[in-house]
């Protein structure tokens, strides 16, 4: 039987997966692309690229690798660009970490990152767009890159020539996965924070829910920073350049708190040393970088390799706690079969295997300093993917686990029912109702009842007809006592109704209610009829009194009145 369930499990998932990248793979494709047209292309091959001393003619760009540089050299690129009849065309370019200067026939026509450099700050990333006055006539196009410090520049990104709109169109066109999936991420966060507000309304707080807004916000702002969306719409270069390296360097502690809020379990004293070094080692990056001893982007392998001992101190916890957590829950009553803790172990392991793959990529690129032409999946990075899958994982594991919660409180609550039910008559038991007294402590009112006659009609007319008498009495009960916290029934013919905070007269007018209902019941022709002795009390009869005083109280005023019932 468990190994059916776990094949469906691993079916249903494999569904899923195999759905979702489907889906990514058609969005991402070329099949959506629309034409490109005469006011578009890619400057990628016959340039000249100069470097120090050295000169290479008819350059790829996206074949040419940068090598080590230091701190002030000069990469200049010469191209001609081709004439044509579009006016206004549009040269446009992304620099990361490096000063540009162009040059259009010899003549400067743009500068930037200049006072970053010479400020000794780091140089955000920019996409520059430079308008040509005409466009009839080919230019010959120069761009010099200085390299602030030493082996920081990236490579040299594609060069595009045409219109600005569609410069625009194809970026977004290029980039539209990337928009997809941040926005996934955003509009994920959104929906667990108001989750967690219906929560703490409704007084359910889950500290894990809004962690989990969090941390989808947090990679939601990482994958719009890192693939250039947020730069690309705004002039804010140096805050959302900033923005990415701060987002990825907190990256590590928020899965941390992610998991061990999860599942508080598997928390040790390693555990515990991991997510101290994920609050201190970004903390002092940026304090490096705010300090101007060290700029940011110099921490981004530090914190690869930080996130990569993250996943081999978790992993095998987690691993463990859950296999414990499983077998302590497999050994439970309200054990339901659903195991929601294994989609988010799965989770895990897809971003970690995603999060090495875009490690290893992004160390080739930076080594090799080449950056690819226009694929459509080339400005994708692993770890989107993977947050992508891990954000699924995590939907999945909230949505398993609030319907286990929800299984193992029926199934409780129906264990509970048989524990403290009168199985004859519906009421509360003698336990339930000792257990309810016993956590009382607001102002309350006890009223002791005694079916009359119980004994007698058991005698004549058989047990069969004194259960039907104990039934019709119990249903008068909760006709007569609306509002009562506790209805019970304590022994063969003994009940007791409990009120917390009563008013004044409630007892008395509950009792005149019973009166008229059992009159209205011994009218229906019944081979028994019905009537019953009670007594009541309120707490505040005896100052300081016990639940046992105040009940012994009602108990005594009760049998004043079955002796006047037998007299």
């Amino acid at each position: 039987m468990k190994k059916a369930s776990m094949k469906r499990k691993i079916m249903v998932l494999s569904i899923l997966m195999t759905f979702v990248a489907t889906v990514l793979l058609i969005f991402g494709s070329d099949l959506l692309n629309s034409e490109r047209t005469m006011h578009y292309s890619q400057l990628s091959s016959g340039w000249s690229v100069q470097c120090g001393d050295k000169i290479y003619k008819d350059v790829t760009l996206a074949d040419f690798s940068v090598g080590d540089t230091y701190k002030g050299e000069v990469i200049t690129i010469i191209n001609t660009t081709p004439a044509t009849n579009i006016i206004a065309p549009t040269i446009m370019f992304k620099n990361s970490l490096a000063s540009v200067d162009v040059c259009i026939d010899g003549e400067p026509v743009y500068s930037y990152g200049k006072e970053y450099s010479d400020a000794g700050e780091f140089v955000p990333k920019k996409y520059n767009m430079i308008a040509l006055e005409d466009g009839t006539v080919p230019h010959e196009l120069s761009i010099s890159y200085t390299i602030p410090e030493k082996n920081t520049f990236n490579g040299i990104y594609p060069i595009y020539f045409g219109t600005k709109r569609e410069l625009v169109h194809n970026f977004l066109q290029y980039h539209r996965l990337t928009i997809f999936i941040g926005g996934f991420f955003f509009i994920y966060s959104c929906l667990l924070f108001a989750l967690g507000v219906f929560m703490f309304l409704y007084k359910k707080t889950d500290l894990s829910t809004f962690l989990s807004a969090l941390v989808s916000l947090q990679l939601g702002v990482y994958c719009y920073a890192y693939n250039d969306i947020f730069c690309f719409i705004s002039d804010k270069n140096y805050y959302f350049s900033i923005l990415e390296y701060i987002v990825l360097f907190f990256i590590p502690l928020a899965f941390s708190v992610l998991l061990y809020s999860s599942h508080p379990e598997i928390e040790t004293t390693r555990q515990r040393i991991i997510l101290a070094i994920n609050i201190l080692m970004p903390t002092c990056f940026i304090l490096l970088h705010v300090l101007k001893l060290a700029h940011i982007e110099m921490f981004v392998i530090p914190t690869q390799f930080l996130g990569v001992v993250d996943i081999m101190v978790i992993m095998p916890s987690l691993i463990a706690g859950m296999i414990k957590k499983h077998n302590e829950k497999a050994k439970s009553d309200t054990y339901t079969g659903l195991e929601p803790g294994n989609y988010l172990l799965l989770g895990f392991v897809i971003i970690m295997v995603f999060g090495i793959l875009e490690i290893i990529r992004y160390n080739i690129s930076r080594f090799k300093g080449t950056f690819g032409g226009e694929s459509i999946f080339a400005n994708i990075d692993y770890l989107d993917l993977g947050m992508l899958f891990f954000i699924i994982c995590l939907y999945i594991y909230y949505f398993l686990n609030g319907i286990d919660h929800m299984n193992a409180e029926r199934v409780k609550a129906q264990l509970e029912g048989l524990a403290y039910t009168d199985a004859l008559t519906g009421l509360a038991n003698r336990a339930k109702c000792s257990q309810y007294h016993a956590a009382m402590e607001n102002p309350y009112a006890v009223v002791s009842l005694d079916l009359d006659k119980l004994k007698y009609v058991n005698d004549t007319l058989g047990h069969l007809e004194g259960d039907k008498m104990i039934k019709a009495f119990a249903d008068i009960l909760r006709e007569s006592f609306i509002g009562a916290s506790i209805i019970g029934r304590t022994g063969g013919d003994e009940f007791l109704v409990i009120f917390d905070n009563p008013a004044a007269d409630i007892c008395d007018k509950c009792i005149r209610a019973l009166e008229k209902n059992l009159a209205a019941f011994n009218q229906k022709g019944e081979r028994f009829t019905l009537s019953a002795s009670t007594g009541y009390a309120y707490s505040n009869e005896l100052q300081g009194g016990s639940f046992e005083d105040i009940y012994y109280l009602a108990d005594t005023r009760m049998y004043e009145m079955k002796e006047k019932h037998h007299a």
